[in-house]
């Protein structure tokens, strides 16, 4: 092992350029892929930390949210179910304020008292089962605790809620992890909810659905049964809506396919978003590993003289197999140490750039440590066996002739490899163009208009101050129009059931719904297909409604003018052409916008394109409003940063694929120039005699680069429709999408040859202006 260890020194020695392209390239390539299996690893276990996470289920599927009145229903009738819990959200933060502290806005959950039986948090402080039985009980999460009470016991403590309830703190436990579906920083129970927000109808009535409902089963219960058995609970008039509720396990519910916007306390991930980035990571090393196969080679074949005398003197062949196949190792595990370390330097800068998370300890655990170094044994003995057995097989004149292949041969083979590489880079190029551009199309192309929007929070103190609220906004001379309403992009909107007239009787009706005044339509630019908007002027328009294109459509109704709803006998008067009012990677659904005075956000428009002005008018409307509510913060947004907080997901998602598709692009280019560099080393003598003979250095350079460019042709050939197919299927997953313009492939080709020839023609023109007589006197 140690003429092992010497022999392997002097051969880093001897070349040490390209050892040290192939040794970092290597090293960051297995630290981007330690990285992304740390994030990937935590993706895809989340939510099976919990002891009972094989018990627990959410019932839902195309629904989330189900009624209050289910989970007393099930408690009475469903013996197999151990535990039945409902969870709601506030529909907006919810402002704590402790004593002289300035008011914080955190999410404030309302569950059941059996929360903590079917979801176990490490507990802190207090008793956390005591206190979601009594109303005005809090329990908080250790962050919030440390930000309002620092190192004292927060256990006992009064909290005031919104400036109008105090809740006592009964326990503190440890935060939700960020691999948890189920997120909060505080919750309170049931019982109190119906205080803070009293409504007896979600508690009893079956169309009304603002909670989400987990079910602990006992064990060895069939949850097809207990579908089944929750199906037979629902009144009959109701069943048409539970036609595809189904029962998602709690380890599947991260990639479930739900539509959670602007639903903060349940988190979901994408799974094609996670498979993307592991087949990003495995390109990565496939890059860098082909780099290390094409070095390794050049460089044993150059050695190739020193294996004859070997043979010569005695060596078996198996010798000299073991020799290559442990310098193969040792290269792998010197890296892997490397990439251990840049894994710990390139974490919190890939944390901030990105926002991953993922778990240091689990890098430094045993079973981890253990797997990598064999991963690494495995790919040193695979990559290294092709050119250990035709080193080792080799003829022994053929050794000492220094004569091993034809050159033809070997440039064959590298080629191949080359191309391959280029094939990857163009690839990862054309995925990176196409995920910013469909980024842009999203945050970009919703139906209204956006330009200069603002919205403000109306707070509990706002709520009653709304004309005062007009009079600030209609007296500044840049605002353009104002609406008082419920809608803000990225937030909750209401997902109502009931029955609408139709001439066939009474039809079963679900819809998202917000309130709006009739300032909002103009606003937001919305256009009119059949009817009327509401008017704030009419008195008999108060209560009336307006629906969207697919309302009509999802529901079939022929002549929708005229309909009215029952329960509150809301009128329909007029249809509006489809927006997108979520995300426009979901769907467009059924909308009813309500003439009823249900406010949480004012809208209105700066009419101005000076930046100074915008900035002084809306700093001014935010002092005279805040003024308003010294009590709560009051918030002030415009529409697009909004946006580009829906589209969070896909901006993390962009800046990590570009980040590790950039790198391993930089990683192709290392080997790509070690690769020019031990070419033109090998045709030294071969440039001296051309530079002899009157050759240029245009010619000559024309001569080391052509290959190179023949290699991203063939790549260009082979990685278009590999790409353009991949590309197709990850647009599948957007509701609306982008164009797959030809233009993307064409510039990703255009790119990688530029990348090619700036790599290659820096050596090139090193070895195509070196002196000829030095080239000759070297040979």
């Amino acid at each position: 092992m140690q003429h092992i260890l010497k022999a392997s020194f002097r051969s880093l020695i001897r070349k040490p350029t390209t050892n040290l392209i192939n040794l970092f390239g290597l090293a960051i390539s297995l630290s981007l892929v330690i990285i992304l299996s740390l994030y990937t690893y935590r993706e895809l276990t989340a939510n099976s930390f919990y002891k009972n996470a094989d018990r627990i289920y959410m019932y839902g599927e195309n629904r989330f949210y189900t009624p209050g009145i289910l989970k007393e229903q099930i408690d009475l009738s469903l013996p197999d179910v151990e535990e039945a819990i409902r969870i709601a959200p506030t529909w907006e933060p919810s402002v704590f304020q402790v004593e002289d502290h300035d008011p914080i806005e955190l999410d404030l959950v309302f569950a059941d008292d059996g929360f903590f039986r079917v979801f176990d948090y490490k507990v802190i402080e207090g008793d956390p089962n005591i206190a979601l039985k009594e109303p005005m009980s809090l329990v908080i999460t250790e962050d919030f605790a440390t930000k309002f009470f620092g190192k004292e016991q927060a256990v006992g403590k009064l909290i005031k809620l919104d400036n109008s309830n105090e809740l006592t703190v009964m326990a503190v436990i440890q935060r939700p992890k960020e691999s948890s579906s189920v997120v909060f920083d505080a919750m309170t129970s049931i019982a109190s909810r119906r205080i803070i927000q009293p409504s007896e109808g979600e508690y009893t009535n079956w169309g009304w659905m603002n909670f989400q409902t987990f079910l602990l089963l006992r064990n060895n219960t069939k949850s097809d049964k207990v579908i089944k058995d929750i199906a037979a609970l629902v009144p009959e008039n109701e069943r048409k809506n539970y036609n595809n509720v189904n029962l998602i396990p709690l380890r599947k519910l991260y990639f479930s396919k739900l539509n959670l916007s602007g639903n903060d306390h349940i988190r979901i991930g994408d799974k094609n978003k996670v498979i993307l980035l592991i087949f990003v990571a495995g390109l990565v090393l496939v890059i860098a590993l082909i780099n290390f196969v094409n070095i390794f080679s050049f460089q044993w074949l150059d050695r190739i003289q020193q294996i004859g005398v070997m043979k010569v003197i005695g060596a078996k062949r198996f010798t000299i197999l073991k020799n290559i196949l442990v310098e193969a190792f040792l290269f792998f595990f010197f890296a892997l140490i490397v990439a251990a370390f840049l894994s710990g330097v390139f974490m919190p800068m890939i944390h901030d750039y990105t926002g991953i998370i993922v778990d240091t300890e689990l890098m430094f655990s045993w079973p981890f440590l253990l797997i990598a170094i064999g991963v690494s044994l495995s790919l040193s003995f695979l990559f290294s066996l092709i050119p250990a057995f035709k080193v080792s097989s080799s003829n022994v004149l053929a050794n000492l002739k220094n004569n091993l292949v034809s050159q033809k041969g070997k440039n064959s083979l590298r080629g191949i490899l080359v191309a391959a590489q280029f094939a990857i880079t163009i690839v990862l190029i054309s995925f990176t163009i196409l995920v910013q551009k469909q980024v842009n199309f999203g945050s970009s192309n919703f139906s209204f208009d956006q330009n200069n929007t603002v919205a403000i929070k109306i707070t509990p103190q706002l709520s009653q101050k709304k004309n005062v609220i007009r009079k600030i906004l209609y007296d500044n001379p840049y605002v353009g129009g104002m609406s008082m309403c419920q809608y803000y992009p990225g937030k909750n909107i209401s997902q109502w059931g009931t029955q609408l007239e139709s001439e066939s009787g009474k039809k079963n009706v679900r819809f998202d719904t917000f309130s709006a005044d009739s300032q909002f339509f103009d606003l937001m630019g919305l256009q009119l297909i059949s009817g009327r908007f509401y008017s704030d002027e009419l008195a008999s328009d108060s209560g009336k409604v307006v629906v969207n294109e697919t309302f009509v459509r999802q529901n079939k109704i022929e002549n929708p003018l005229g309909k009215r709803f029952t329960g509150n006998g809301a009128e329909i008067i007029g249809v509006v052409k489809d927006f997108n009012y979520k995300a426009v990677n979901v769907p467009v659904g059924a909308l009813v916008i309500q003439n009823v005075p249900w406010t949480s956000y004012c809208l209105f428009r700066l009419q101005t394109s000076d930046f100074n002005s915008l900035s002084n008018s809306l700093q001014n409307i935010k002092k005279e409003i805040s003024a308003l509510s010294p009590s709560f913060p009051v918030e002030v947004s415009f529409f697009d940063q909004a946006i580009e907080k829906m589209y969070q997901d896909e901006i993390q998602f962009r800046k990590i694929f570009s980040l590790f598709a950039g790198i391993a692009i930089v990683i192709c280019c290392m080997g790509i120039l070690a690769m020019s560099f031990l070419a033109s080393q090998q045709r030294t003598k071969e440039i001296g005699v051309r530079k002899v003979n009157g050759a240029k250095v245009t010619e000559i350079l024309a001569m080391l680069n052509k290959d190179f460019v023949k290699w991203v042709v063939i790549a260009f050939i082979i990685a278009t429709p590999i790409a353009y197919y991949a590309m197709t299927r990850w647009l599948e997953n957007f509701a609306y999408k982008t164009t797959l313009s030809w233009w993307i492939f064409a510039l990703a080709g255009f790119l990688a040859l530029g990348i090619a020839l700036l790599t290659v023609s820096w050596q090139s023109w090193r070895a195509a202006t070196r002196n000829p007589v030095e080239a000759l006197r070297y040979e």
